[in-house]
């Protein structure tokens, strides 16, 4: 196997002789140093890597808690966003594939976790067969970008990754299973960074679900969630550590992020939908807390005007008529849409008495703008300034940034590289 990298000393200073440092991609090569009657090894620049992690659910403002210290200090030699703002609606999978895409969920068609169209039947995130089929999937992901232009790409977990979009997976890639640990995806990352160059992956993703878990189950502002902080936390360090024992360091572009935050939410702010209009009129294609409706023929004017304006917390639009700022507008959008206010969950009554929700939890996909759902953003590496802080960033302008820093093409996006483009160094 080729030396992944050396370390040059100063043999100048050592043996008084004249050297020609010659950089050359990713190898080792003896270079004769005229007029010396010697070879000197030359240590190459080793290529770049990227490394995104995320850390689902991670809200913006819980790197501040004292638990978040190895993201503190990767943030401290690199660059971060105060706020990352997400697309709408403020779920998992929609905001994972727009980080990897650049695109708002209704131009890359994973517009919730649970989608409905009409020629494709029904798409649920736990259902295997369909989070496989790439008709699902629009757009062109970086690891699909990568691959296309030569590049290897990797992935330990990532929505999208284990289907063959446009043909294309991921040279590696795992289907999710939350039975392996942290431990088994930070071990495999760095076995990757530790390959050959001519064969290691320049591209790679992995997922962490523990502070999303944690904060839904007891709410962000439960000691759970600074334990899952803690670990997701660790991660982060032994990765950090590991690339640097590879000699990798400044090698490895480290961008963490999130897909959303974390709101507060009672069981006593639960609306349902029956108290005000027939289920046998419609059909619930997601629920909460944005609500995804598909009235029965000739209902829909039956089905607006009962839940447009029926609560106070609840605020219903036609398709056609949500607010432009959400970007909601393709194919796979439902004909009625509606929207629960912060902290609060559209259910029906059956369903709240059979699953009565959680008394103190937590919960996600409200309004974008809101200060609860801003997501994380820190990279540090050989691309990014130093010590730098922006107030926010959006969360579609990732994608170029990522193909900017590996030196790819990029697919059409709604993002914009000069957005991001004072994150990078000079």
């Amino acid at each position: 196997m080729r030396p992944r990298h050396l370390l040059v000393g100063v043999a100048a200073a050592v043996i008084g002789v004249p050297i020609a440092i010659v950089v050359v991609d990713a190898a080792v090569r003896w270079h004769p140093v005229p007029d010396a009657g010697i070879s000197v090894r030359v240590a190459a620049a080793p290529a770049r890597h990227l490394l995104l992690i995320s850390f689902d659910g991670f809200r913006a403002d819980y790197i501040g808690r004292p638990a978040a210290k190895r993201l503190r200090e990767l943030a401290a030699r690199g660059v971060r966003a105060e706020r990352l703002r997400p697309a709408f609606p403020t779920k998992t999978y929609p905001n994972h594939y727009t980080i990897v895409t650049g695109l708002y969920p209704a131009h890359h068609g994973i517009v919730a976790n649970t989608i409905w169209d009409s020629s494709l039947g029904g798409f649920d995130m736990r259902d295997d067969p369909a989070v496989r089929d790439a008709r699902w999937w629009w757009g062109e992901p970086i690891w699909v970008t990568a691959e296309k232009q030569g590049m290897r790409a990797a992935s330990y977990f990532w929505p999208g990754s284990d289907a063959a979009i446009d043909g294309v997976r991921p040279h590696w890639y795992y289907q999710w299973d939350a039975r392996v640990s942290r431990a088994e995806r930070v071990r495999k990352v760095l076995e990757w960074l530790a390959m050959p160059a001519d064969s290691a992956p320049r591209m790679i993703t992995t997922y962490f679900a523990e502070t999303d878990g944690a904060g839904h189950n007891y709410g962000p502002g439960a000691p759970q969630v600074d334990s899952a902080i803690a670990q997701v936390d660790s991660v982060l360090g032994a990765l950090v550590d590991g690339i640097a024992r590879l000699g990798l360091t400044d090698a490895v572009d480290l961008m963490v992020v999130s897909d959303h935050g974390m709101a507060p939410a009672r069981g006593a702010n639960a609306i349902a939908l029956d108290d005000f209009v027939s289920l046998d009129s419609l059909r619930v294609v997601d629920w909460t807390p944005v609500t995804a409706i598909i009235p029965k023929a000739g209902a829909e004017a039956y089905v607006y005007d009962r839940l447009h304006g029926a609560h106070p917390k609840f605020d219903v639009w036609r398709k056609a008529e949500l607010p432009p700022r959400f970007h909601y507008d393709g194919a796979r959008i439902a004909p009625i849409i509606g929207l629960a206010a912060e902290g609060w969950i559209v259910s029906s009554r059956a369903r709240l008495a059979k699953s009565p929700p959680r008394v103190n939890g937590g919960e996600h996909g409200y309004d974008n703008d809101l200060p609860s759902m801003q997501a994380l953003f820190v990279a540090a590496g050989p691309s990014f300034r130093r010590g730098s802080t922006v107030t926010s960033l959006d969360i579609i302008h990732l994608y170029p940034l990522m193909a900017q820093i590996l030196g790819l093409r990029p697919a059409k996006t709604d993002g914009s590289l000069d957005s991001v483009r004072a994150l990078l160094r000079p």
